[in-house]
């Protein structure tokens, strides 16, 4: 930059950068270096940036993703995300899976936490370095620093349910939830196998500070160190602390099948901790502030979550599966039935729903607006790899809806409840709280869904299935009431709500689960209070009804009897149906005999008082014992119980009257309670109120603050009293002054109401004594400087009890206030009290003296310490924890425990404290012995193991001791012996080893065995080699190990093995079995000596022993035996050659006998046999024929005579002639079989005088055909066995010359006489040939002339004859070696002839060396005198040929020759069949043949447009992958002509056949269809088998022969085609160039002239080269080997009197 050119420095936001926000810029920012500030930049720039997100991304996130769901359930939901991590990292744990939440909200151990534990796999430090990235899904994650090609994500195989325990996937939901719930998150992990533990902190703090700090946010550190906890820092604690007890239903709900397994939890069906149930435990545990215990909840014991309640309330299920096009993953599902019960739907409420709960006991809703089952709750909730998906359900699908269902069952449709499972193929969000598209790909139409039953799918109608499933389950178990015998409709003024009082119908009997009740019938209630026995009013049911009527439900008026008078309305539900009236009868009689019936009055001291005694006035009166008694005579203080609780006390009342002259008059009443000593007692009342009773007054009374003091009226005699009138009550306090509002009197009660105290009260409050464990509460007043209690705004006392959270108070209002504050708790030593220092203040009054006050806490007297000690032992004193030692099987008898409170005094056992004694070893405890301090005697086990734990517990206190119990071994009582294996063989040593040990009673081993007491033992048994048993001392576990242990001979069984050591002796068995295979015996066979026919079987099967060298049979089924012959010229075929011996250690053969095990050989036993000729047997054909006949084309061959060679070289004459047949086929002999292509022949009939040793073919024709040939005789032994001759070579000549021929047909020519010479050509390029009557050439040694002319047709008369070239109607032309070759013959110019008419080439061969004359040659041939009538006729001649009418076997040709034949085969019916386009030429047709021959119209046929798929294709996607290469066989043919006809008729012939590569894969294609419930069209096989539409297959009639007569042709090679086209452009192209017209304006003298121009000249000149040109492709035409049919039609036949149109190729 020039120093003299001012410029700027900017930023791309255009700030002007001086020095000082220079050195303010960060590295790598871009500037921009301009003249001036506002200058337009001349380039673009680019900016580097990064953009990593904000740190809330990640602790904002679970803000969103729970509170946008559906904030009020997002806290266990949260959770959940926390538990799915559990359930994976547990995944492969072979033991149980436990997981559990601790919530911690115990202050006093820190701040409150949420602690998630499970014993998992674990993380590596690379792997929780993944868990920490923010969306690092499980799919791009790489789980090691060094990566293989093995690491990445690998979907779990299914399971049912989809339990996979993939639940952890998104790398999403860990992180919301830890954020969502707290700040922080720290994660402690210790790989499985690794001794390293690893973790990581992550904060919200630490994340501000590094932002704080410009540090780089997304890094931190893993540490390693010891295990701790790993806990989530809580901000949400208070709302977690409160909704914590309703987490559990909702996790169980989530995880059910995890917890319960795939059919759930069926609490009716087994236990919950049976052993086939999952191993995951998930548990959830609450921790709070003491006094309040820990509380934990294991999620397999929740028994409301909705699941469950779903399982267990449903009574039927209804499986099945749903296949979504869209998706390749596959949903099960679950439909339950909840069936209607009597009175109620037992579908169970959802405790969430928004909605009125109803009353079980209103019984006016029974029978009117019933619980309506699911209302319009979705049918399905949704589970995603076994986890529910909370906030996705779907309603119904089409084949459920009530709104298709039948009308009959709609209540039934609300009674269904249901689940779908589906696996991770089904995208859910990322918060597991949705699925994406799960309801509208089920609902698609194109998903398929199938009923299950039993594992199996079912074929059928879902929709129909469905129905008729809950059509059965409501006729099964839908429980429901039919009402008859209508009274009347009534107005029930009993109903509270006064809209459901009418209309009621009233019936007189109902029907009810096959019983009918009816009025008056007796009855007894169920599940009611009282139970009611009574007979029948009426029966109630709401709405209008007149006639019989079916309810779910319903009422009934019961008069009880006995206790009751008044009619009850109830449930019909709650009729007892099992109840008999016999037994009501007698209920009713047994209630009424319990009834109050007499009173009986005694005198317990005597003195009674009789009937109208006389007495001193004030004499006493009484005492009186006064029994209630019933009618069995039984004494009665209350009436009998009629419900819940004791019945009604009762009383006796006392009256003294008066008689006087006024009349009677009540001197003295009294009322007598019932007492437990003296029954019912009274006395004479001799006064009135004389004393009373305060009764209970708050402790805590105000100055100034009203109140009520009420009093109990008493007599003398301590009994209540009414209130004399005009009492006035005296109230008195020392230093304050008392009045009162007023009294009131109720009975015996006096209430003084308003008492009012005023003065001033002293200050007590120097100091206070609380026992430990109370709250303590202070009095406080403010008072102003004269000592006056005053009251001012924003008077709040506080109070700070030191070491306890302060309270406070506001005295705001009146100036005194009370503070209370939490329980004191502290820990007592030695029971000596304890002082605390109490300060009060006023934070609003900075200024004002803190009062200090002194508060002493003494031990209180509750429970604090237990100890245990042993009545028997006094030195036994159990301390907390402590581990003892004792006798296994042994009891710890008069074990007793001692309480202590705080202050270290004994706490004697009352009943209630004796009822919170727990012990954990027994739940058989007596309350009497635990009165008297005595716990249940402990069972100490009978097999020494690990210490068992015990413990004594005060519930309510949380006071326990504990201890240990380990037990010990009692003194030996036997000794035992100990084996690994039981079984062994005769010569080998046992395997493994015997151990002994001395063990008690319960074989608990004592280890009093020492190292040399191996010495002093001995083993004894039979056959047992002692020479190599040896006893081992083994220290570790102080036993002896016995090894060596073999039997050397005897037979196979038990033996007993005798151990003795000094007085101990055991006794085991042993099983001995056979030794190692060592030979074979021959156990049957065949009688001796063994003659066998050749190539015969022997009746009598060889059975083989497999032995030890013992001889005793043994099954070693690893043995395998041969079968071998000596010498090996001896030939033996059986089914099995080798095999291993069966499970006795047999094997059974037609001729063995060579054992070997593990490749060693095993002698066995030799059968000697004679093998001997069998006459029976062909071994070969011998053919008898004249060898030197000639054979001429057409002829007869030789008489050919057959003779079946047997065994021993003689003639056998039992086989059929039909069993006998000739092959005939063109070509040298090869291989030894006929070909394909060969003609069968078959025997002729025997003639007189002929052998009957053989069989003779006679009259058989030669082939028409010259060349060499081959004959082959054939014989069918059986149905499996052929025997061939050998192949015979014969040579066919040429038969008599009869005719003279082209070697093949030309076209009919059509001619003008036109100067073109190709419009006058007749014939170009034909050999005549002299052939015999079969088309053979004849003439190779004959001479003469052929003479050529033309003649008119037979048709016409006499006409102008066309002229040769030459001018002449006729020339000759030599025959050499029996031929003549014409190049080109030709019309001349102009030449004469008839236009339109028809003539004949004529071509009579002249030969004088042939015995009669030779047939001359014809070719018809049209004339025209102009080339436009050649043109047009030649049109015509085509469209005729297209009308022509042709056989099905020449329509189409086929490439493959096996597709060929078998489709050939399939429609052999039709082949000859003539396809025609109208009706009136097949009916044509069909007259001139006199109906012999088959035809058929395209005008009368119809097929379905358009091509249908195959059946493996539906809607564009394959239903399974087919086997062998299957296609539509009319897709396989080729049509050259008119394709829409074409198609038509094979369309109609064919239909949608199937071709496929052989009958192993169309049997599985046809399976495969018919699995998809679609039908399968026949099924061809190249390999020539048919696989019926109806499925058959097999037999004669569905495999195709190799000969056909009939084949479709094959088409020409493409090269013919290439040639064609290549002849045509070169026609084409000299047409153009050379014989365009001429100007008609031109002279001819002009044209002549422009003819000789060098020009003109010039152009013949290329004229002749192109045509040598042509004539050389043409020689090549000629000769390129073209078969034109390679499965010729020639013997197809034609139809009768019709010519058939015969394939072009041959015209080549």
């Amino acid at each position: 930059i020039p120093l003299h050119e001012t410029f700027v420095l900017v930023t791309t936001d255009r700030t002007v950068l001086d020095f000082d926000k220079f050195e303010k810029l960060q590295d790598d920012s871009t500037l921009h270096l301009l003249q001036r500030e506002d200058q337009a930049l001349a380039v673009a720039t680019e900016e580097p940036i990064t953009f990593k997100p904000h740190y809330n991304t990640l602790i904002r996130s679970g803000m969103y993703e729970y509170y946008a769901s559906a904030g009020q359930k997002s806290l266990p939901y949260a959770l959940a995300e926390l538990i799915d991590n559990s359930i994976s990292a547990t995944a492969k744990n072979t033991g149980v899976r436990m997981i559990e939440i601790r919530m911690m909200f115990d202050e006093t151990l820190g701040k409150p936490a949420v602690i998630v534990l499970d014993n998992g796999c674990g993380m590596t430090s690379k792997q929780l370095n993944n868990w920490a990235v923010y969306r690092l899904s499980k799919f791009s994650r790489e789980n090691s620093t060094f990566g293989s090609k093995q690491e990445g994500y690998v979907r779990p195989d299914s399971v049912p349910r989809s339990l996979n325990s993939d639940i952890s996937y998104f790398g999403v939901g860990g992180k919301q939830a830890a954020f969502y719930i707290g700040d922080s998150t720290r994660m402690i992990t210790k790989p499985v196998g690794s001794p390293d533990v690893h973790e990581l902190v992550l904060s919200k703090e630490d994340f501000e500070r590094k932002e704080k700090n410009k540090e780089d946010i997304y890094s931190g550190t893993i540490k390693n160190r010891k295990v701790r906890r790993s806990c989530l820092i809580l901000d949400q604690w208070s709302r977690l602390k409160k909704t914590a007890d309703v987490f559990c239903p909702y996790f169980s709900h989530t995880y059910h099948y995890y917890i319960h397994g795939a059919d759930g939890k069926n609490m009716s069906s087994s236990s919950t901790y049976s052993d086939h149930l999952p191993n995951i435990d998930i548990q959830i545990t609450l921790r709070e502030k003491p006094p309040r215990c820990p509380r934990a909840m294991n999620l397999r014991e929740v028994e409301n979550d909705m699941q469950t309640l779903y399982i267990n309330a449903a009574a039927d299920t209804f499986e099945f599966k749903a296949y979504a096009e869209q998706n390749t993953g596959t949903v099960e599902g679950i439909i339950r039935y909840h069936p209607f019960l009597y009175d109620k739907e037992t579908y169970p409420e959802d405790p969430d729903a928004a909605q009125a709960s109803l009353d079980d006991d209103n019984d006016d809703n029974e029978s009117r607006v019933l619980h309506q089952a699911r209302r319009k709750r979705p049918i399905f909730n949704c589970f995603w790899n076994g986890r529910l998906i909370p906030y996705t359900t779907v309603s119904e699908f089409d084949w459920c809806s009530q709104s298709k269902g039948a009308k009959e069952l709609a209540e039934c449709y609300s009674r269904v409840s249901g689940v779908l499972f589906t696996d991770d193929r089904f995208m859910v969000s990322t918060n597991k709280l949705t699925f994406m598209e799960l309801e509208l790909i089920l609902k698609n139409k194109d998903t398929i869904f199938t009923r299950i039953v039993n594992g199996q799918k079912q074929r059928g109608n879902i929709q129909k299935e469905f129905t008729q499933w809950l059509k059965n389950c409501h006729e099964k178990w839908d429980k429901q009431v039919k009402f008859m015998g209508y009274m009347e409709t009534i107005t029930r003024t009993d109903v509270p709500v006064k809209r459901d009082q009418y209309p009621w119908a009233t019936f007189s009997s109902i029907e009810w689960d096959g019983n009918i009740y009816k009025t008056g019938q007796l009855v007894k209630s169920q599940k009611t209070l009282p139970i009611l026995y009574g007979s029948v009013v009426r029966f109630l049911l709401y709405g209008k009804h007149d006639g019989n009527v079916f309810a779910t439900g319903g009422l009934v008026e019961v008069e009880p009897k006995a206790f009751h008078d008044k009619i009850k309305t109830i449930a019909i539900s709650k009729i007892d149906k099992s109840a008999t009236d016999e037994a009501i009868q007698k209920n009713i009689d047994k209630d009424f005999a319990k009834l109050p019936e007499i009173l009986k009055v005694d005198w317990p001291e005597g003195n009674p008082w009789p009937q109208n005694a006389a007495r001193m006035a004030g004499t006493p009166f009484g005492p009186i014992k006064i029994e209630i008694l019933n009618k069995k005579g039984e004494s009665l203080s209350k009436m009998p119980a009629v419900g819940q609780g004791a019945g009604k006390k009762l009383i006796i009342e006392l009256k003294v009257v008066q008689h006087s002259p006024k009349g009677d008059q009540e001197v003295v009443s009294f009322v007598g309670q019932h007492s437990p000593k003296w029954g019912f007692c009274g006395k004479q009342n001799q006064g009135s109120a004389e004393t009373f009773v305060i009764s209970a007054v708050s402790p805590s009374l105000y100055v100034g603050v009203p109140f009520n003091i009420p009093l109990l009226l008493k007599d003398g005699y301590d009994h209540p009293v009414m209130c004399p009138p005009d009492l006035k009550p005296v109230l008195t306090c020392s230093g304050l002054d008392l009045s009162y509002d007023r009294v009131d009197s109720s009975g015996t009660t006096f209430t003084i109401i308003g008492v009012k105290a005023r003065g001033k009260l002293l200050n007590y409050q120097q100091s206070k004594v609380r026992k430990n464990g109370n709250p303590v509460m202070f009095n406080v007043e403010i008072h102003d400087e004269a000592g006056n209690i005053t009251a001012n705004p924003k008077q709040i006392v506080r109070c700070q009890v030191w070491g306890f959270p302060l309270v406070a108070t506001d005295c705001s209002t009146t100036g005194a206030g009370q503070l209370v504050t939490k329980p004191i708790n502290l820990k007592m030593i030695k029971g000596e009290p304890q002082n605390l220092k109490v300060n009060f203040e006023m934070p609003s009054q900075k200024k004002m003296a803190v009062v200090v006050r002194e508060l002493k806490v003494v031990p209180s007297t509750r429970v604090s310490r237990m100890e245990l000690c042993s009545e028997d032992d006094e030195n036994l004193m159990l301390r907390n924890n402590e581990k003892i030692e004792w006798l296994a099987g042994g009891l710890l008898e008069n074990l007793f425990y001692k309480l202590y409170d705080e202050a270290g005094r004994e706490v004697p056992p009352t009943a209630p404290i004796a009822s919170k004694i727990k012990v954990n070893w027994t739940g058989d405890v007596n309350l009497e012995d635990l009165l008297q301090g005595k716990l249940p005697d402990v069972q100490v086990p009978t097999q020494v193991q690990e210490a068992r734990f015990y413990q004594v517990s005060y519930q309510d206190q949380c006071v326990s001791v504990s201890f240990n119990i380990v037990p010990r071994p009692d003194e030996p009582t036997r000794l035992k012996a100990t084996l690994l294996q039981s079984t062994l063989k005769l010569g080998e040593i046992l395997p493994g080893h015997i151990n002994l040990e001395l063990v008690d009673q319960y074989d608990n081993a004592t280890k009093t065995l020492t190292s040399t007491c191996k010495n002093h033992m001995t083993v004894e048994a039979e056959g047992l080699d002692k020479s190599a048993v040896v006893f081992r001392w083994q220290a570790s576990s102080s036993s002896v190990l016995v090894t060596g242990v073999r039997f050397q001979f005897g037979t196979p069984g038990h033996r007993e093995m005798c151990f003795t050591y000094k007085s101990y002796v055991e006794r085991i068995i042993v099983k001995v079995v056979a030794g190692i295979p060592a030979q074979l015996k021959l156990v049957s066979g065949p009688e001796k000596p063994l003659q066998v026919l050749n190539d015969q079987g022997i009746a009598t099967p060889f059975l083989v022993q497999l032995c030890d060298e013992w001889g005793n049979p043994t099954t070693d089924q690893r043995v395998v035996v041969e079968l071998k012959s000596s010498p090996l010229t001896l030939k033996v075929t059986t089914a099995v050659t080798s095999q291993p011996v069966n499970a006795e250690g047999k094997a059974s053969f037609t001729l063995v006998f060579k054992g070997s095990l593990n490749q060693k050989p095993i002698p066995g036993p030799s059968v000697n046999l004679t093998v001997i000729p069998d006459p029976t047997k062909p071994v070969s054909l011998s053919v008898e024929y004249d060898t030197n006949a000639k054979l001429p084309a057409g002829g007869i061959l030789p008489v050919f005579s057959v003779t079946v060679v047997s065994d021993e070289g003689g003639p056998i004459t039992t086989f059929k002639p039909t069993a006998v047949s000739m092959f005939l086929w063109k070509g040298v002999p090869s291989g030894k079989t006929p070909p394909q292509t060969a003609i069968e022949l078959k025997c002729s009939k025997p003639m007189e005088n002929e052998r009957n040793d053989c069989f003779h073919f006679r009259d058989k024709e030669i082939p028409e055909h010259i060349g060499k040939h081959t004959i082959q005789f054939f014989l069918r032994i059986n149905k499996t066995n052929v025997l061939y001759s050998n192949q015979i070579a014969i040579h066919v000549v040429a038969n008599q010359p009869v005719k003279l021929a082209p070697d093949s047909q030309p076209p009919t020519p059509v001619v003008s006489y036109s100067e073109v010479i190709a419009n006058r050509t007749l014939v170009e390029n034909m050999t005549l040939r002299i052939m015999d009557s079969y088309g053979n050439p004849a003439g190779q040694d004959l001479e003469g002339k052929v003479v050529i002319s033309i003649k008119n047709s037979s048709e016409e008369g006499n006409k102008s004859l066309p002229l040769f070239e030459s001018k002449t109607n006729s020339f000759t032309m030599n025959l050499v070696e029996g031929k003549a070759h014409i190049t080109r013959l030709a019309v001349m110019e102009n030449s004469p002839g008839e236009n339109g008419s028809t003539y004949v080439l004529l071509f009579n061969p002249q030969v004088s060396m042939v015995p009669t004359s030779l047939a001359p040659f014809e070719l018809p041939f049209r004339f025209f005198n102009d080339a436009e009538n050649q043109r047009k006729m030649s049109e015509l001649s085509r469209k005729k040929d297209e009308l022509t009418t042709a056989l099905v076997g020449h329509l189409a040709f086929v490439q493959d020759d096996d597709a060929a034949r078998v489709i050939s085969w399939h429609i052999r019916g039709d082949m000859d069949c003539v396809i025609t386009k109208t009706t009136e030429a097949a009916m044509k047709i069909f007259g001139d043949t006199q109906g012999s021959q088959q035809v058929m119209a395209l005008d009368s046929v119809y097929v379905t447009p358009g091509k249908r798929p195959m059946p493996h294709i539906r809607n564009g996607r394959m239903l399974f992958d087919p086997p062998g290469n299957p296609v539509l066989a009319r897709d396989l043919l080729i049509f050259t002509r008119d394709q829409e006809s074409c198609n038509i008729a094979f369309k109609s012939i064919l239909a949608d056949t199937i071709l496929i590569d052989d009958l192993n894969s169309g049997t599985n294609y046809r399976k495969a269809v018919v699995q998809n419930k679609m039908q399968c069209p026949t099924i061809l096989t190249r390999q020539g088998d048919r696989i019926s539409a109806r499925g058959k297959f097999g037999g004669t009639q569905n495999k195709a022969p190799m000969n056909i007569t009939m084949v479709f042709g094959a088409p020409l090679p493409q090269h013919y085609y290439t040639l064609v086209e290549h002849i045509g452009k070169v026609s084409h192209s000299l047409i153009l160039k050379y014989f365009c017209p001429v100007h008609l304006d031109v002279t001819r003298d002009d044209h002549l002239k422009s003819m000789k121009s060098p020009e003109m000249l010039q152009k013949r000149q290329e004229m002749e080269e192109k045509k040598k040109q042509l004539e050389e492709i043409e020689r090549q035409l000629v000769s390129t080997p073209v078969r034109p049919v390679k499965r010729g039609l020639e013997n197809a036949g034609e139809p009768s009197r019709i010519l058939a149109k015969r394939a072009k190729q041959r015209s080549i």
